[in-house]
């Protein structure tokens, strides 16, 4: 092999090292904000005046009237969504969608989905919701 294929592969080689530990970097950030996001709606849960003011928060002010009121109709669907769906969905996003071996956050959301999905299926139940197994998936 002469010697400028063998700088060639190595090259190759040492690229397809970078994009890989960029793409393993990227997953992990991507797990770590849908943990993030799993935690504030789990803890947002069972405080209805936190969620409020969460969801004021989120939204800026727009100006004009049809802002205001897609505005107010995006606080309105924060507001009413299930606090304890959004955890459970959020968990589940980063422990299936941004699997690696050696994920922390992924671990993490792996180890709280059940008690997410568990607390969904008692607020569907409080609520007098009846679910399938199949409808929680």
């Amino acid at each position: 092999m002469s010697r400028s294929a063998l700088r060639a592969l190595t090259r190759a080689a040492l690229a397809a090292l970078v994009f890989l530990a960029l793409a393993a970097g990227d997953l992990a950030l991507r797990s770590r904000s849908a943990l993030a996001e799993a935690r504030r709606h789990e803890l947002l849960r069972g405080d209805p005046a936190a969620k409020a003011s969460w969801a004021e928060a989120k939204l800026p002010a727009g100006s004009g009237a049809r802002a205001e009121a897609l505005r107010e109709a995006e606080k309105q669907f924060l507001l009413t969504e299930s606090s304890a769906k959004l955890a459970y969905l959020w968990y589940k996003t980063a422990a299936e969608e941004f699997r690696l071996p050696f994920n922390p956050w992924a671990a993490e959301a792996r180890r709280r989905l059940p008690g997410a999905l568990e607390a969904w299926k008692a607020e569907l139940a409080a609520a007098g919701v009846k679910a399938e197994p199949w409808m929680l998936q």
